[in-house]
């Protein structure tokens, strides 16, 4: 027993541990030309419990700054970190981010740490993988690989399910996937066999987004990304990684587009 307890100890520490249920969470960046604090306040209005924080926002409420490591000064963080706690939307992630050198990642790291945020996305050059794992392990921070269409070079092998699968499990379980089956679309992958590869690692989040035959963003069930048989497919391997609504459509119809993707979604997450 006592073993069993060490075990169970140490794969918590690890954040290995899988959820019984999905999260869905909101992409701030749908609502890139609101600040932050505007955007949870929508996030709560449309029915979500999580949200995936973005670098391209200002804070917002009483706080002056944006949402990065080098826009937010030291001695506001502890204030923005208790209204992110107290204000009813828990954040499980923050991303894209990116950063030129290991000073510049440590920041990244730091920013996360001072936020209480537990998982980074990210989309790097395959080189900077093993510092990023390391800088993982050291702050106890998850990395989630991201992955745009073809058209982002350095990062077209990302949007390839085989390698990431692949890359994913030469690193620590601190590592792992949080893809995007909306740009899969451009890559002319197929969704249903793209999650499946990924399976075979580990898959921490999905940015879940349904498009149309030209990549455009519909609301959920009426695309080509198969997200029920997503969810089934992952069901099926009692994997449960956060969902991330990124509604990349900016007129008066997105906030009900995306309300149309939160019902869908609470329809069709039941086993």
């Amino acid at each position: 027993m006592k073993k069993m307890l060490l075990l169970l100890t140490a794969v918590c520490a690890a954040g290995v541990l899988r959820a019984e249920s999905f999260t869905l969470a909101l992409q701030a960046y749908t609502f890139k030309d609101r600040s932050m604090v505007e955007t949870i306040e929508v996030a709560k209005r449309l029915g979500f419990r999580a949200i995936e924080l973005t670098n391209v926002q200002q804070i917002g409420g009483p706080f002056k700054g944006k949402v990065t490591p080098w826009e937010m000064p030291r001695e506001i963080r502890p204030a923005v970190k208790a209204y992110l706690d107290a204000c009813g939307v828990k954040v499980v992630s923050y991303g894209v981010i990116g950063a030129s050198d290991e000073k510049g990642w440590r920041e990244v790291f730091e920013f996360a740490r001072d936020l209480g945020i537990a998982r980074l996305l990210v989309e790097p050059r395959i080189e900077v993988l093993p510092l990023l794992d390391k800088l993982a392990q050291e702050f106890k921070i998850r990395i989630a690989i991201h992955n745009h269409g073809p058209q982002i070079n350095w990062s077209t092998s990302w949007c390839d399910p085989e390698f990431a699968a692949a890359e994913i499990n030469k690193r620590s379980e601190w590592v792992g996937s949080g893809a995007d089956v909306g740009h899969w679309r451009l890559a002319k992958i197929d969704a249903a066999q793209g999650i499946r590869t990924l399976l075979k690692s580990r898959v921490f989040s999905l940015h879940f987004v349904d498009v149309d035959e030209n990549a455009h963003p519909v609301p959920f069930g009426k695309g080509l990304s198969q997200l029920d048989t997503l969810l089934k497919e992952m069901r099926k391997a009692n994997v449960y990684p956060d969902l991330i609504v990124e509604y990349e459509q900016w007129d008066e119809k997105t906030e009900a587009n995306v309300k149309a993707c939160v019902d869908w979604f609470n329809a069709h997450n039941k086993e």
